[in-house]
Order: structure tokens, then sequence, then C-alpha cells
């Protein structure tokens, strides 16, 4: 990647590793159900950017979300 391409990249606020809990959805039809599930960040994307991959806790299973759909825990 060159010079360029990196300053214009926003540095995510999550890493590998990091504890994350969904955020609800208010007004989401018939209740947002993942909201509040927590998780482990197991991937942060380059592409696209802004995703991250989380292990849900009460699955195992590995979801994408965007960063802003997520908070620290």
């Amino acid at each position: 990647m060159c010079h360029e391409q990196q300053e214009g990249m926003k540095m995510s606020e999550f890493k590998v590793g990091d504890r994350a809990k969904v955020k609800d959805r208010p007004g989401w039809p018939g209740g947002y159900k993942i909201a509040n599930w927590e998780g482990e960040i197991v991937e942060v994307k380059a592409d696209p950017a802004g995703y991250v991959v989380m292990k849900a806790d009460k699955t195992g299973y590995n979801m994408a979300f965007p960063e802003q759909e997520l908070e620290k825990i």
C-alpha cells in the first residue's frame, strides 16, 4: 500500500483481542435480537474498511459488523 493510501485510511478503534458488545437499534422491527451480545474481535477488515469480525460468546459464530454498531467493553 502506498503512503497516500495509508494517510487516507482511518485507524480502527478496535484491534484483535478487544472485547465488544453489539449496540441496540431502536425501532428495529420486532426488536434487535442480537443487541447486547458480547464477543471478541477476531479480525479487523481492511476491505471493506471500517468493519470488524466479532466471535459471539453466545453462539461461537464469527459475525461481521461496521465498527459503529459495536462498543468496546
